[in-house]
């Protein structure tokens, strides 16, 4: 008897309280990727049970991001490597792999023409080097800042432009190639944590730990104005731009996402995720028509415009190792236990998934039978 492999039934993403994670669109708009210990998890965005899962890297990998032509991924791990690898065959074979700083990797962006990359992060001796991505030759350096980085962005337009928000409570600016410091933006008082150019360039918005957001003008830096006052009640963990440019999604600590109009800088949708500390929001992407965000339990919800109340569809699931699974009498469902305590149930020929609900065991699950 043969077998072939049906489905991959993925992990969540990993989460941590008080640390943000980065979603990584398709600009072919087919796929989504984030990441779960030393693995990157490709997932169809239409289709959540179909699914694909790069495991070479050594260590924990933070975040990863889709080449502008969609043919490379590159993922950048807690030692510092960052790996480009090929979307295209199901090997996913390496193209280049680099060390630009040496410590954790927060986040990678590259420019609209795939040649240039920027990466951010915890260093020992920098903590934001901008690359080639063929050769890892050095195109201008990452400096101005007094301490970590969490998030960069590319402009997708000329002249190029990079920004990146920091602890230190600035937003750095920089010109080039070869880029070069331009200026620190200090309207935020506490950590930045998502900065994003809009699709075509003209603006950026930026979030931080205040619960502040900010746009900005995407060549000049200079200040648009601010979102709400302040955007949330909580820290803001994601910035999303909406395709044309015309609208924000933000995620926030406080349980909640929104939906802005950036003209006006006001208020069009409040999404309400729930009241419990794990429906804190830690993440956001807008891909097409679908506008995704990641609570602290690792759920991943699929937001709905016109009913802010009720998401199309939340994808369920285990973020942390899976120690027990039994089947039901009939097969027709899998049971899984974690080490966390949850008990989720998978429908076997469609992936769709259920957390059984109740408080949960609180700890490892070690036996289980139907």
């Amino acid at each position: 008897m043969s077998y072939s492999n049906q489905y991959i039934y993925a992990t969540l993403p990993r989460t941590a309280r008080g640390q943000p994670i980065v979603l990584g669109g398709d600009p072919k708009g087919k796929n989504f990727l984030y990441t779960n210990g030393n693995s990157v998890i490709i997932r169809n965005i239409e289709n959540p049970a179909i699914s694909d899962v790069y495991t070479e890297h050594s260590c924990a990998v933070n975040v990863a991001k889709y080449s502008p032509s969609g043919f490379y991924i590159a993922s950048g791990d807690q030692s510092g490597k960052v790996r480009i690898w090929d979307t295209v065959n199901k090997e996913h074979l390496l193209k280049n792999e680099f060390q630009p700083i040496g410590g954790p990797i927060k986040d990678i962006s590259w420019s609209m023409d795939n040649q240039r990359m920027v990466v951010v992060g915890e260093g020992r001796e920098r903590f934001g080097h901008v690359f080639m991505s063929e050769t890892g030759t050095s195109v201008g350096e990452i400096s101005g800042q007094s301490k970590p980085i969490n998030s960069c962005d590319f402009r997708p337009a000329r002249p190029f432009r990079i920004v990146t928000g920091s602890e230190d409570n600035t937003i750095g600016v920089f010109e080039g190639p070869p880029f070069k410091f331009k200026m620190t933006k200090q309207e935020h008082t506490r950590f930045v944590q998502a900065v994003r150019y809009s699709p075509n360039g003209s603006h950026f918005a930026s979030g931080g730990f205040d619960g502040k957001v900010f746009i900005y003008d995407g060549t000049s830096a200079d200040l648009v104005g601010e979102v709400g006052s302040p955007a949330h009640k909580g820290g803001v963990y994601g910035v999303a731009w909406k395709p044309d440019g015309t609208q924000l999604l933000t995620a926030s600590g406080d349980k909640t996402c929104k939906l802005w109009d950036v003209e006006t800088r006001s208020v069009v949708s409040e999404f309400v995720m729930g009241s419990q500390v794990e429906d804190q929001q830690v993440s956001c992407l807008w891909q097409g028509q679908y506008l995704l965000t990641v609570s602290l339990s690792g759920f991943i919800s699929y937001l709905d415009v016109n009913n802010p109340d009720k998401p199309i569809r939340v994808i369920k699931g285990h973020n942390k190792p899976i120690t027990v699974l039994t089947l039901s009498p009939d097969r027709s469902t899998i049971y899984t236990g974690s080490h966390d305590g949850y008990i989720t149930a998978w429908a076997a020929k469609t992936g769709e998934t259920e957390r059984i609900a109740g408080a949960g065991h609180g700890n490892q699950i070690n036996s289980m039978r139907t």
